[in-house]
């Protein structure tokens, strides 16, 4: 376990530089990219993050070119070499260099100071259960306080949101009063929670709005996203650049989720979807929920979504095949 700490700090500055890969590419394809597409890239990220934790060592490049090398000159009587045969050929030459880093590092490392980091990490990782169990706690209590809708006109209001967005499934909705944003929550029995502040101030195309956005969040499946999020700033805790990165996915999520809004909006209904936002800015608040999506978010990520509602454009044929090219360039 102590040479599995050793290694995985190594992995985490490779992670690091990895992020910032994927942030100066959001910069270079800003333009190419849609907001979704944006989004999509940290799911790259996540990938990542869990190939510390498997429990095989993958085949590298140099054991795939050292084993075309053997089949090339192997002789003409077809005699069969493995793939791990060839692999052993040329050791000195082809090893994988970072696992020969990692291996000096932990030569050189006293056991004990692995032993160290590795008790500083679960103890990190406890701290973060307990605060993640502490605001599900909250969320449960909310839950539990909160009524079944009982407005008429916004019940209608969003059974024909339903229908708009072709959603099949009747999700719960409750009002509270402990909320100031509207979100969704539960990944196998999603229910959405409206603020009793916005009902009682009911105006139905910010209401419509409001709605469409929570429902864009579950026609994504963005409740399993959060779950991995949280589940990935759990493990990386000592990571400042995956909360970082994190942070910039749920921020990324959220432009996403307008984008998906606008898109089944005509051209004259975006400014009105960007007034909800602006006369609500003060009385949303980034939720203190894990496992959640919503319409909330600080100062900062509103003036950005309204931003990014002002300039947006529905995709051409082009911008799309654009966009998916640069997809591709980083991920690859």
């Amino acid at each position: 376990m102590a040479d599995f700490m050793i290694r995985f700090l190594i992995c985490n500055v490779f992670i690091s530089g990895i992020i910032g890969i994927l942030l100066i590419a959001k910069r270079i394809f800003k333009n190419n990219l849609s907001s979704r597409m944006q989004y999509n890239l940290w799911f790259l990220l996540l990938g990542l993050l869990v190939v510390p934790f498997i429990p095989f060592r993958l085949i590298g490049f140099p054991q795939i070119f050292s084993w075309l090398g053997s089949l090339r000159n192997s002789p003409a009587s077809g005699t069969a070499i493995t793939m791990g045969e060839a692999a052993g050929i040329n050791r000195t030459g082809n090893t994988d260099w970072m696992n020969d880093f990692a291996l000096s590092v932990n030569s050189e490392t006293p056991s004990i100071a692995g032993y160290i980091l590795l008790g500083i990490w679960i103890v990190g990782i406890f701290a973060m259960i307990i605060l993640v169990i502490k605001s599900s706690l909250r969320l449960h209590t909310l839950e539990k306080s909160a009524l079944p809708l009982q407005n008429p006109e916004v019940r209608r209001l969003y059974h024909r949101c339903l229908e708009e967005m072709g959603i099949h499934r009747n999700i719960p909705v409750y009002s509270t009063a402990f909320l100031k944003s509207p979100i969704i929550v539960g990944l196998l029995k999603p229910c959405i929670y409206l603020p009793i502040h916005l009902i009682s101030d009911y105006n139905e195309s910010d209401m419509r709005y409001m709605l469409l956005h929570e429902l864009q969040h579950y026609k994504h499946k963005d409740a399993v996203a959060s779950y991995l999020m949280n589940l990935s700033g759990v493990v990386y805790w000592f990571n400042p650049l995956v909360w970082y990165a994190l942070k910039e996915m749920r921020n990324d999520r959220e432009v996403a989720c307008d984008t998906s809004v606008l898109k089944m909006l005509e051209e004259d209904a975006y400014e009105d979807y960007g007034n909800t936002l602006i006369n609500f800015a003060e009385k949303v608040s980034l939720t203190p929920f894990p496992f959640v999506a919503g319409l909330g978010g600080n100062m900062k990520q509103m003036k950005r979504r309204i931003i990014n509602i002002a300039s947006y454009e529905k995709p051409t044929f082009i911008k799309r095949v654009k966009g998916m090219t640069a997809f591709m360039l980083t991920a690859v």
